[in-house]
């Protein structure tokens, strides 16, 4: 399929990024700047990549960026998802991300993480499989307020590729409070038994910043299966992030 094609003709590009200029400072201890987050949530229901793996969830995340250079960071984080009330489904990950920014406008990356899913059998969805997935993407940033993403991703533990574009919108409306609009649409190569154009999505917050160090956010999103012939539904799902930085 053209679409598989695409997907696959990305990956060369990863290796071309490391060939981009990028120069890290001579004494590098000095220079790196170093930033951690600490997010705990509630959603009402848990969707990865279009599929409902679980419903009213607790999640917990760490994630630390690293400034390489001035266009080039680094960062590194750690996930833990369980489902309450009647469902028993967890999720463990560790992810990291390496961005090269080209330009002021023009960003690539790279991606992989590792995904462990315990208690698995829930009838609502398929049955994911424990496993690194690796990626590569670009972000190409239209103002300050509004940017778009395509990405390419292979799961080692469902042996099939996942693709999307996605656009993310911000705008502040006041000092300490900002909404939010992230969409976005995912293809998919024989992935969980769905194959071809899988799903649209998206998801409108709003972040309000307690303190310089403390915000609280709010959120909302859903997604829509775009091949009737797909198992599983669409959804819709609400949210609430508590958010600490040092």
């Amino acid at each position: 399929m053209l679409a598989t094609h695409i997907m696959k003709s990305l990956f060369p590009l990863t290796i071309l990024t490391f060939l981009l200029p990028c120069h890290l400072p001579a004494d590098i201890s000095k220079e790196i700047q170093l930033g951690v987050e600490a997010v705990a949530g509630y959603r009402s229901g848990y969707v990865y990549r279009g599929f409902e793996l679980a419903e009213s969830t607790i999640d917990f995340q760490v994630e630390t960026e690293i400034s390489l250079s001035n266009r080039t960071s680094l960062n590194l984080g750690s996930w833990y998802a369980t489902e309450n009330g009647k469902g028993d489904f967890d999720e463990s990950a560790f992810f990291s991300h390496l961005r090269f920014k080209q330009s002021d406008q023009l960003t690539f990356g790279l991606s992989a993480s590792y995904r462990h899913f315990g208690n698995s059998n829930s009838p609502l969805s398929a049955v994911f499989k424990d496993g690194v997935d690796v990626g590569t993407f670009a972000t190409w940033q239209c103002n300050d307020d509004f940017s778009a993403t395509a990405g390419a991703y292979y799961d080692f533990g469902a042996e099939a590729w996942y693709g999307n574009a996605e656009t993310q919108w911000s705008k502040a409306i006041s000092e300490k409070t900002f909404v939010a609009l992230n969409t976005g649409i995912s293809y998919v190569d024989d992935y969980y038994g769905r194959d071809g154009i899988n799903d649209a999505y998206g998801r409108l917050s709003l972040t309000h910043h307690l303190s310089d160090t403390v915000s609280i956010t709010p959120y909302v999103g859903g997604s829509l299966l775009l091949d009737s012939s797909d198992a599983g539904d669409d959804q819709a799902f609400a949210g609430l992030w508590f958010e600490v930085r040092f």
